[in-house]
Parts: C-alpha cells; structure tokens; sequence
C-alpha cells in the first residue's frame, strides 16, 4: 500500500501551532507538521477559543503543514462553522501544495479561502 505521506512522518505525529495577535482584531495562528488524526484536535484547541469570541479574523499559516487527511480537514471545517456563528472570520494563509490539493479535490477551497500572504487578507 502507497501513500502520499513521506516515510519519515509515519513514526511521528507531531503539530506544532503557535498564535499571536497581529492586532485588536486579529490573530496568526500558525501551523507546522502534520494535520491528522492525531493532531487535529492540538489545532481545534487552539483555534476554537479565538473563534467563540467573535468579530475578528483568524489567519492560520498552513504553510508549514506537510500532510493533512480527512480528520485535519474536518478540523478547519469545524472551526469555520463556529466562526461563521460567532461572526468571527477564518481565512487560510500559503496552505503548502499539498494542503491546496486536498482542498480543492474535496470543494473545501470554495468555502475557505485562502490567501498568499497575511497582507494580502482584506480587512
């Protein structure tokens, strides 16, 4: 059996997600390793305390994130929904390439919206 995942990640599961504000409405969550099973709930911990409080953005650098599966997209989707709820925004900042094909092979793409740069998300 293949998969698309290098060898070198199968023994370790690891995410690193770190947030700062960028200002007084708005954070930079971001995210490094593998998005998965294992992990997807280090990131919705993160992410769900910035979006319950409604009214501002929350960029999340995927950039750094080297696989992501279904659990990790269910993940983002989860938290967009409460964002749209809470009235808070949650836009993608580089998702790697790997992350992008998994976002439009699945439509996910036209949901959450992506941007190259923190600087290129409209206020």
């Amino acid at each position: 059996m293949t998969t698309d995942r290098p060898a070198s990640h199968d023994r370790h599961h690891t995410l690193q997600v770190h947030a700062r504000r960028l200002g007084t409405d708005r954070h930079l969550v971001t995210v490094v390793g593998d998005l998965d099973l294992h992990t997807a709930s280090h990131l919705a911990d993160a992410l769900q305390p910035l979006v319950l409080s409604g009214g501002h953005s929350v960029l999340v650098d995927l950039s750094g994130v080297a696989f992501l599966d279904s659990t990790g997209l269910t993940c983002l989707i989860a938290v967009y929904r409460t964002a749209r709820s809470t009235g808070a925004r949650l836009a993608l900042i580089a998702p790697s390439e790997r992350v992008r094909r998994m976002l439009a092979l699945t439509g996910t793409d036209q949901v959450l919206h992506s941007y190259a740069t923190v600087d290129s998300v409209p206020d």
